[in-house]
């Protein structure tokens, strides 16, 4: 009976003790603060909001861009660019090499706060005959003779590069020898 007495009592002292704590504030040195910066949250959310449908296990998708130009409305930018996004077999389970791709104008719709981005949505062009369309209405007139003759200027090649750059370090940090 004692000892259940004396558990009582120090529980309900260990309560009064921690509601008598005192919050105390960290300087703001002392905070760490995720910062991600623009390139960060456009390339996280290309390879993760884009294609509808995730990878099967053993595959990894991959984006590079080509950022045309950015407009700004207090803390939220709109980029413009074309996206290039691949996905690859990562895992030699399904092969190591390519699987598919997607390449697309796409405005990317992204908020700032405290020197930090995030994309809280984005706008793409529709296939098929409403493609040009869409694109003369979500993309400002500068950018409609670059979007048309994109394919000739030789950058989608590098952007391909830029993706096989990309597998090719993330292979490497798996222990992986294979190239793509």
């Amino acid at each position: 009976m004692k000892v259940a007495r004396l558990i009582i009592a120090l529980l309900i002292f260990a309560s009064i003790s921690g509601c008598a704590m005192e919050k105390k504030k960290l300087p703001d040195d002392q905070v760490r603060k995720t910062v991600v910066t623009m390139d960060q949250a456009i390339t996280n959310y290309l390879e993760n909001s884009i294609i509808p449908i995730p990878p099967p296990p053993g595959v990894k998708t991959f984006a590079a861009y080509d950022l045309l130009g950015v407009s700004e409305n207090g803390n939220e930018k709109t980029t413009y660019m074309l996206a290039d996004i691949r996905t690859y077999g990562v895992e030699p389970s399904v092969g190591i090499g390519p699987r598919s791709a997607s390449f697309l104008p796409i405005a990317l719709i992204l908020r700032e706060d405290n020197n930090s981005f995030t994309v809280v949505g984005h706008r793409q062009p529709r296939d098929g005959t409403y493609n040009w369309p869409d694109i003369k209405e979500i993309f400002p007139k500068e950018y409609h003779e670059t979007i048309l003759n994109y394919s000739r200027t030789g950058k989608g090649q590098e952007l391909e590069q830029s993706i096989r750059e990309k597998v090719n370090n993330y292979l490497k940090t798996v222990g992986m020898e294979n190239t793509v």
